[in-house]
């Protein structure tokens, strides 16, 4: 179940980086919310791991 929520997680990475290097989107507000989404969840899973 982790690999599935971490690869989904990379390809909305993608997508949003790609969205706001081409400027593809008017507004970017979502583009950035999936980034600090996937960011907090990649860092508390890294915690977890590493029991930081």
């Amino acid at each position: 179940m982790k690999i599935l929520v971490i690869l989904t997680l990379l390809v909305l990475d993608y997508s949003a980086l790609d969205d706001i290097t081409t400027g593809n989107e008017p507004d970017y507000t979502l583009e950035y919310a999936i980034l600090a989404l996937s960011a907090v969840i990649f860092l508390h899973w890294y915690n977890r791991v590493n029991k930081i």
